[in-house]
């Protein structure tokens, strides 16, 4: 056995500390997560039982918790955020008992890492990788795989990393399409963010004389102020992108989940998913026809109203990334979202021609992508477009793909309002 040390500047929390979690790192981490688990080992214990991985290791491990820190004597916003944070995850975890259940029968509790925060990553010759997984305590590594995305989402955000995270769980979903394991993302994160809560406090006794002023209570409040936040119902909406093949889409809809939480769907990755390819993975010339036949169309966007209903039953936020040219897709939203009684936004894109033909150019030079749009499937495209009606305008917002993340909000959020 060769041993290597690995550089600790390329840890991912020293790179997090730095301010440099890029966009691509971020993709990275989310390819190489999905990755791992899609191969690692998968565990089918009794759902009504209290092996590892059950509901009940989780229900134990979070009494356990908040008995532990009942130990101490907490200032009163510390003890009123406990007793919140205790109702919402009995309450939650019964509700959600019986998709655990369900969840551990369909292979989605896997033998994993158990610890995948920041400081367990690194990047070695251009990868990501994990290292230091927990092989002692089944308990804590065997869990369903979206627990694992929890503890990296609170551990972002511990690093006051909020866009990064929100980017991360988009990026993973693309890669792994789990979105019905966004139902638990919150109640598990929850539980992470209450250990490192009481892992803070057990640096002292219970007795301390003068626990309140200490560091670690000051770092225990800030972990309980974030399982609080956990426990609070997000702002949810449908948005739904309209415009030709590089009229800045994506990118738009990327800079709103930054500032929004809100989950993106991607019509070329769920159009590639359905056709048994991956990502960025580019179709083979006899295939196109039927990829990108009329069928698969019909497929795709059907695919996308379920994915987006679950993604708003699970409490998030939903982004549709897609052309959305013709009125009778855009109704379909719409319905959907009054449907399930909520704001409903037209995302329109628009660019020069000279700007459409660069931009899909510059993105077929620059490696694999999700979408294999060109400038001829654009020029298609032109012909088929339905512009937004007068009786859409009451919805739509024309954005530009160059407006950071603050602006595309504030725009957006004003629309929600008069909406």
């Amino acid at each position: 056995v060769q041993m290597r040390r690995f550089d600790e500047s390329q840890l991912l929390d020293n790179i997090a500390a730095r301010g440099d979690l890029s966009r691509p790192l971020l993709r990275s981490i989310a390819r190489e997560l999905a990755r791992l688990h899609g191969a690692l080992p998968r565990c089918y214990p009794d759902p009504g039982g209290n092996e590892a991985g059950t509901p009940a290791v989780l229900r134990a491990a979070l009494e356990e918790n908040f008995a532990q820190i009942r130990n101490y004597s907490l200032e009163a916003p510390e003890r009123r955020h406990l007793e919140k944070i205790a109702e919402w995850t009995r309450g939650e975890y019964d509700r959600l008992l019986p998709v655990m259940q369900q969840r551990i029968r369909d292979g989605w509790v896997i033998d994993g890492h158990g610890d995948d925060h920041l400081g367990n990553m690194t990047v070695i010759d251009g990868a990501v990788r994990l290292f230091d997984c927990i092989e002692f305590n089944a308990g804590f590594r065997v869990i369903d795989s979206i627990a694992e995305i929890a503890l990296l989402d609170m551990d972002l955000n511990a690093r006051d990393h909020p866009a990064e995270c929100y980017r991360l769980l988009t990026y993973y979903q693309e890669y792994r399409g789990d979105f019905d394991g966004l139902a638990l993302l919150d109640l598990y994160a929850a539980y992470y963010a209450l250990v490192r809560a009481k892992v803070n406090l057990l640096q002292h006794p219970p007795d301390h004389p003068d626990l309140a002023h200490t560091q670690a209570y000051g770092e225990s409040r800030r972990y309980l102020d974030m399982a609080h936040r956990y426990c609070t119902p997000r702002r949810r909406f449908i948005a739904i992108t309209h415009g030709l093949s590089g009229s800045g889409k994506s990118t738009v809809a990327g800079n709103l989940v930054e500032a929004s939480g809100a989950v993106r769907i991607r019509s070329d990755v769920e159009r590639k998913r359905l056709f048994g390819l991956q990502p960025e993975q580019s179709s083979m010339p006899a295939d196109k026809a039927k990829l990108y036949s009329g069928e698969m169309t019909r497929r795709t966007f059907e695919r996308l109203q379920v994915l987006a209903a679950a993604v708003l039953d699970a409490g998030f936020a939903v982004i549709v990334d897609a052309t959305f040219l013709q009125r009778r897709a855009r109704d379909e939203f719409r319905t959907l979202a009054q449907r399930l009684d909520v704001p409903f936004v037209i995302l329109g894109c628009t660019a020069s021609e000279e700007e459409l033909q660069r931009r899909l150019l510059l993105r077929q030079q620059s490696g694999p992508d999700a979408s294999e749009a060109d400038v001829e499937v654009m020029e298609r495209q032109r012909a088929t477009v339905e512009a937004p009606a007068d009786d859409e305008l009451d919805s739509l917002l024309e954005v530009h793909p160059g407006w950071d993340a603050g602006r595309l909000w504030r725009d957006f959020a004003r629309r929600l309002e008069a909406g």
